[in-house]
């Protein structure tokens, strides 16, 4: 064969293994194929080639010419030692007749076929040397050729630009990852007011993302003395479950000290952690970790921590995701107890309000019926007709206290967060106000809702209803009101309506105060409509017109 004849024979082998190799679609059966390829263009009967990671570590091993059996019957991958550490090495080729008579030669592993030719090149990717892709054994015993070398340096550049295009497909999938995963416990965070289902999904989620054998939550207690455990994924054992632990104790006490990151690859041997307890940690079997403080504004409340139970790298990276789980942490953490202290003041101030209503206006009122008693029983001797119109007030008046009252507990009754069956939800509110207010209160219901309304859209109706019963207890004067819940295929209205004193609708500011704003703005949030009708000594008509989608019913 002319030379001219097999180079054109070599270039056309060239360009349809490019093309063999753009076809598939993972870096591993890029990386496989271009292993057979070189075996097959430089008639070899082996070829193989590893593939780093950023730490240096081998990460990917392609072989061809060996069956899968004898593989395994070889055993582990080649480590970099020898020869084959040269070419990562020193960044250089290797071609020679004999791998035994070089002495950089380690030899060969048991059941690993015999070789003697080598052609190795090494794998660059801008600069750095990423793995080797070589080949051995020529027929007959003969040498690799200069053109060989030529053809393997070819495909070895095409294996840099597949895995590290690969690598930048990683790297870009795991940013979008930790994005995505930031930004929905960050969406949780804002949603959720469950302090401990937040807590637990950020150390589920620290543990996924992380990739991580455990993760663990803890906080400090109110005085800052303690820390103990307060969510936790994947620990094993009871004690670590239960952990409490003083402050200044173990990885969780270095980061809390250092308030920064703190990263062990070796629990066990760390100088930094030789007089912090540990028994617990090695009962868990935990070896590399990293821990970040949570801190929160007036200081840290606690710490985040993820860990292995094999040796582990972690990066500086991944102790910046980790801050960034914690720092939604600790916004969880303070946002809690701000709703806490919120709750309490508004408890205070609520109890404050009723205690002032009770005053001005029970206690006044019972007071005043005292002194017409007291001045009934002063006057027994008087002609009885005179003392029983003065006693019929009294009992007048403490009727209007009865109400009163029962219209304080109407107002105090508990709120309602799911409403399973509408009909039977509304009934129980006209009950309510039967017994409470003694106002006359009918419910009727036309047509059937199953199936037309989820559960938001049957809360928000029965919170309108509960809104307009309540501002008609307190402000109406009404004797009767009546509730009415129709229901079409289509459409849900929801009509309550009082005879009682009315108000002048177009100027509403008062009975904005007292709960029609609420009303409109649950309305526009089910995407319906809310009538108000009145006009003074009429009485008052809300009605609530909901649309359903063509997807209900």
């Amino acid at each position: 064969m002319t030379d001219d004849r097999r180079l054109s024979e070599e270039l056309r082998a060239l360009t349809e293994a490019g093309i063999s190799l753009t076809s598939e679609l993972t870096l591993e059966a890029v990386l496989q194929k271009l292993v057979d390829v070189a075996r097959e263009l430089v008639n070899a009967r082996y070829a193989a080639m590893s593939v780093l990671g950023p730490d240096g570590e081998m990460r990917r091993f392609f072989f061809s010419g060996i069956s899968q059996a004898d593989s395994e019957r070889i055993g582990a991958w080649p480590t970099g030692r020898g020869l084959l550490g040269v070419l990562l090495r020193e960044n250089t080729s290797l071609r020679m007749a004999d791998i035994g008579e070089d002495p950089r030669s380690l030899g060969f592993p048991p059941n690993h076929p015999a070789m003697r030719s080598l052609l190795g090149v090494p794998v660059v990717a801008l600069g750095r040397v990423i793995g080797n892709l070589y080949l051995t054994e020529k027929p007959g015993g003969e040498l690799f050729s200069e053109r060989d070398e030529e053809i393997v340096r070819l495909l070895s550049t095409q294996a840099a630009v597949a895995v590290h295009n690969a690598e930048l497909y990683e790297a870009e999938s795991r940013r979008a990852e930790e994005w995505k995963a930031l930004f929905e416990l960050g969406r949780q965070v804002a949603a959720s007011p469950d302090l401990q289902a937040l807590l637990d999904s950020i150390v589920s989620r620290a543990r996924k993302l992380l990739s991580t054998d455990v993760a663990a939550l803890m906080l400090l207690t109110g005085d800052g003395a303690n820390l103990y455990m307060a969510a936790h994924e994947g620990l094993q054992t009871a004690g670590m479950q239960r952990l409490r632990l003083l402050a200044e104790h173990g990885l969780q006490g270095l980061a809390l000290e250092t308030m920064r990151p703190a990263i062990v690859e070796d629990y066990q041997t760390d100088p930094r952690l030789r007089d912090r307890p540990a028994a617990l940690v090695a009962q868990e079997r935990l070896v590399s970790q990293i821990c970040v403080p949570l801190i929160g504004k007036a200081g840290p409340v606690g710490t985040l921590t993820v860990g292995n139970r094999h040796a582990t790298k972690f990066s500086a990276r991944n102790a910046e995701l980790l801050e960034a789980f914690a720092s939604w942490g600790a916004v969880a953490i303070e946002t809690s107890r701000l709703y806490d202290k919120l709750e309490s003041l508004a408890r205070l101030e609520e109890r404050e309000r009723i205690g002032m209503d009770l005053h001005d206006g029970v206690i006044q009122s019972i007071y005043a019926v005292g002194l017409k008693l007291e001045d009934c029983s002063e006057r027994l001797q008087e002609p009885a007709a005179d003392v029983k119109a003065a006693l019929e007030k009294a009992i007048e008046d403490l009727n209007k206290v009865i109400k009163d009252i029962r219209s304080y507990i109407f107002d105090l009754r508990p709120q309602v967060s799911q409403v399973r069956d509408l009909p039977d939800a509304l009934s129980q509110l006209t009950g309510d106000l039967r017994v409470n207010s003694l106002i006359a209160a009918d419910l009727q219901v036309e047509g059937s809702l199953d199936g037309l309304l989820d559960e938001a859209q049957a809360l928000g109706i029965f919170h309108i209803a509960q809104e307009a019963l309540n501002n008609v207890s307190k402000h109406s004067k009404a004797s009767s009101v009546r509730v009415r819940l129709a229901c079409e295929e289509k459409h849900v209205s929801l009509e309550v309506s009082d005879n009682g004193a009315g108000f002048d609708s177009t100027g509403a500011i008062d009975v904005e105060k007292q709960g029609l704003r609420n009303m409109r703005d649950r309305a526009r949030s089910l995407g319906a409509e809310l009538i108000v009708e009145s006009s003074p000594g009429q009485g008052t008509t809300v009605t609530l017109e909901l649309p359903l989608t063509s997807g209900k019913g």
